[in-house]
C-alpha cells in the first residue's frame, strides 16, 4: 500500500510538471457536505462537514474550451456519528483529510454560462481523527492513513469564473482495518456542495 501511495502521488506531481503554467487557471474552493462510513460503528448517522482549498484547471485542447483537467487540494472534515440502541447515545467518529481529486471536466458549451460534468479519482491523506472515549467499539477505531476514492458530479459555471457544483465521493478501499463482518466493507462517502472562484 505504501508503494501504491508513493507511485500515485509521483504520477500526479509528474503530470502537473508537464503543464504550461500559462494554460493553467488557479482558484479557491469551499463548501459543505454530508459524510458517512458503512458497516463499522453500529448504526451510522451522517456528519455535516466542510471543505476548503485550492484548485488548478488545465485546458486539454486549444480547439475548443470544453475539455479540462482539474486538480484540487482540499482540507475536508469527514466521518460519522455512531448510534447505539442501548441508551440511544450518539458517538463521534470523525476523520479529517487532505484530499487531492484529479477531475476530468466537460463543459457542454464554450460560452460564458453553461453546465458541466466531472469525474475522476482522488487520493486522501488522513491528518487527524477524533473519537469519543466512551465509544463502545473504540478498540476497533483504527482508521487507515490513506484513502482512495472516485468522484462524480456536475455543476454550473458563470463566465468560467464562478462555479457551483454537486459532487459525490465514494471510497474504493476500506476506511478502517476492522470489519464488523468477515465479508463486510467499510467504505466512506461524501456528498458535497461546493463553490469555486477562479482568479482571472
Amino acid at each position: 500500500m505504501k508503494n501504491l501511495k508513493t507511485n500515485l502521488l509521483s504520477l500526479f506531481l509528474l503530470s502537473l510538471s508537464t503543464f504550461s503554467f500559462a494554460q493553467i487557471e488557479f482558484g479557491v474552493k469551499g463548501g459543505v457536505g454530508l459524510s458517512n462510513t458503512t458497516i463499522v460503528h453500529g448504526v451510522s448517522k451522517e456528519r455535516v462537514g466542510f471543505l476548503v482549498g485550492g484548485v488548478a484547471k488545465y485546458q486539454l485542447t486549444t480547439r475548443n474550451e470544453n475539455h479540462y483537467l482539474q486538480a484540487e487540494v482540499l482540507y475536508t472534515t469527514q466521518g460519522e456519528y455512531s448510534l447505539y440502541k442501548e441508551g440511544g447515545e450518539k458517538y463521534k467518529a470523525f476523520l479529517n483529510y487532505i484530499n487531492i481529486p484529479i477531475m476530468y471536466k466537460y463543459y457542454f458549451d464554450d460560452q460564458g454560462k453553461d453546465f458541466f460534468v466531472e469525474g475522476g479519482p482522488q487520493l486522501g491523506f488522513k491528518v487527524s481523527e477524533k473519537f469519543d472515549e466512551n465509544e463502545p467499539e473504540r478498540e476497533n477505531n483504527v482508521p487507515k492513513s490513506f484513502d482512495l476514492a472516485f468522484n462524480i458530479g456536475g455543476g454550473y459555471s458563470i463566465d468560467r469564473k464562478y462555479e457551483i457544483n454537486l459532487r459525490y465521493q465514494y471510497g474504493l478501499i476500506d476506511t478502517y482495518d476492522y470489519k464488523r463482518w468477515d465479508n463486510g466493507t467499510n467504505r466512506s462517502s461524501f456528498l458535497t456542495l461546493g463553490i469555486t472562484y477562479f482568479f482571472k
